[in-house]
């Protein structure tokens, strides 16, 4: 079911880059936030904190210490809260490795330049689940752009139940490890998970487990890009 406020991940495609970011090696997705008002950054850092398979290593306003802080903390994935304008997003692009996967969150829409090297922008109504799930493809090498792929185009292009991650069907699933399934997918935490189901965190973390070993996935990124590559989500 699509969640309350903007829904960006039905309306958007998903395509891997040419020379995108490597697969994370396991373990939690590691994000640098930067963006010009302290007080946002702490929101946004509060609200993904409580995401399993992620980690916020470092934050600062836009500027030469933030960029010395991004080479010192070499995160995965790179998030810009609220660009003022697009030469702030220029500029930054221009000042980080390329491979560095980038998304936008709120502020100004990239032009098309701009959009080429991004990963992603995700409008301010975005919530932290969305984020979450944005946040994993990206440090898997994916984009999130809108509008509807060609036919041939990425994940759009391949049949449904067929993945870039696993030559296994959904079907191997048992109906609670698909609702486990796709609530991480949607950047649920284990806890959240537990919640939305009521069961507990034991439960969960072995139906996370199982599912992780009937796909022959890796982590939790490999599950949102399996869900969306899929056809799941």
């Amino acid at each position: 079911m699509p969640e309350a406020g903007v829904d960006f991940v039905p309306a958007a495609r998903l395509r891997l880059l040419p020379g995108g970011a490597a697969a994370p090696a396991p373990g939690a997705v590691r994000i640098f936030l930067m963006g010009g008002d302290a007080l946002a950054r702490a929101g946004v850092m509060s609200l993904l904190a409580g995401h399993d398979g992620l980690t916020v290593v470092g934050d600062d306003e836009p500027g030469p210490r933030a960029l010395a802080a991004l080479r010192a903390h070499r995160p995965d994935v790179l998030v810009l809260h609220a660009p003022r304008d697009l030469r702030e997003v220029a500029a930054l692009l221009d000042g980080i490795d390329p491979e560095l996967p980038v998304l936008t969150v709120g502020g100004c829409e990239p032009d098309a330049r701009c959009a080429q090297s991004l990963h992603g922008h995700l409008p301010a109504t975005t919530t932290a689940r969305q984020l979450a799930a944005a946040v994993s493809l990206a440090a898997a090498g994916y984009a999130l752009t809108r509008g509807r792929p060609p036919a041939a185009d990425g994940a759009a292009g391949r049949p449904r139940g067929k993945t870039s991650v696993s030559d296994v069907p959904p079907e191997a699933l048992t109906d609670r490890e698909g609702e486990v399934l796709d609530l991480v997918s949607r950047g649920l935490s284990n806890t959240e998970i537990a919640q939305s189901l009521t069961l507990s965190e034991h439960t969960v973390k072995t139906h996370v487990q199982n599912l992780l070993h009937k796909l022959r996935l890796r982590n939790r990124v490999h599950v949102a890009i399996y869900a969306f590559e899929a056809g799941l989500r």
